[in-house]
């Protein structure tokens, strides 16, 4: 079975019933869900332009969003609509909090949303929020995803970003981070000895490519590659086929679609 560990409340995955459909139809065990951004049930994919489709060009589409950020309308309380996801489908689901490190509204609260909603994660988005991994909003949500065992997916938004998570990462040893789309794995697979913490999710569309995820697997190993598809950005069916056509022996297939991330979140 497969656990998609990052996917939003979003087209494939906005409703129970949609839910209950992927996990039948694609042998999900568990989804690893966030909310999508402002809350918005029909997402559609981004761009799709020639020079978007570069392992680097995901650097270029984050600039598109953060300018496009603010014409997304405002469907309400993206975590509460997740969490009310999780209360109905408890076996199925597994809340990551989105969190916006420079939003008092976000930052207020965060003990009892992660008590209440039973959250296993964090979710962190540069291009949607300017935060700097140099910040003190930065420093002191780490500070209490630490404490709380909780790890931090995060989006980057440059490669400048990626240099700093860099060394925050090898003075906070304690704290788990998960790089979504393998953002900036070049700078990263400098130090793939030192890095116990970092882990690096698989999904991507065409940015990120089979020979991609192999050197991730090469330089830091099996066990700190994860299995998502970031639904509904990119196909279920592309991302699992990725991964199929690696030819991985069955150990290794196993820890990344399902018992990395499980092992992580303590499942």
């Amino acid at each position: 079975m497969i656990i998609d560990a990052h996917a939003h409340a979003a087209r494939q995955y906005a409703t129970v019933e949609s839910l209950k459909a992927m996990a039948g139809r694609y042998d999900l065990e568990k989804i690893v869900l966030c909310t999508s951004p402002r809350n918005n049930l029909d997402l559609k994919a981004p761009p799709n332009y020639p020079f978007l489709k570069s392992p680097d060009g995901i650097f270029l589409l984050n600039r598109m969003l953060r300018l496009g950020y603010k014409s997304f309308p405002d469907r309400g309380d993206g975590n509460q609509y997740v969490a009310d996801l999780r209360a109905r489908l408890p076996d199925l689901v597994i809340q990551f909090l989105w969190v916006a490190p420079l939003d008092p509204g976000h930052m207020q609260g965060l003990e009892r949303r992660v008590r209440e909603y039973r959250v296993k994660g964090l979710k962190l988005h540069q291009a949607w929020n300017p935060f700097s991994i140099a910040g003190d909003e930065f420093a002191r949500l780490v500070e209490f995803a630490t404490a709380n065992g909780l790890p931090i997916f995060i989006h980057l938004y440059s490669r400048r970003e990626a240099v700093l998570l860099l060394h925050f990462m090898e003075d906070h040893r304690d704290a788990k981070f998960i790089v979504g789309h393998m953002l900036a794995l070049d700078v990263f697979k400098e130090k793939p000895r030192t890095l116990s913490n970092l882990f690096f999710d698989t999904s991507g569309s065409e940015r990120v490519r089979g020979r991609d995820i192999r050197e991730a697997i090469d330089r830091f190993g099996d066990d700190h590659v994860i299995f998502g598809t970031d639904t509904p950005y990119a196909p279920i069916e592309d991302q699992i086929r990725k991964i199929d056509e690696l030819r991985l022996g069955e150990a290794a297939k196993e820890k990344i679609f399902r018992s990395n991330i499980a092992s992580l979140l303590s499942l």
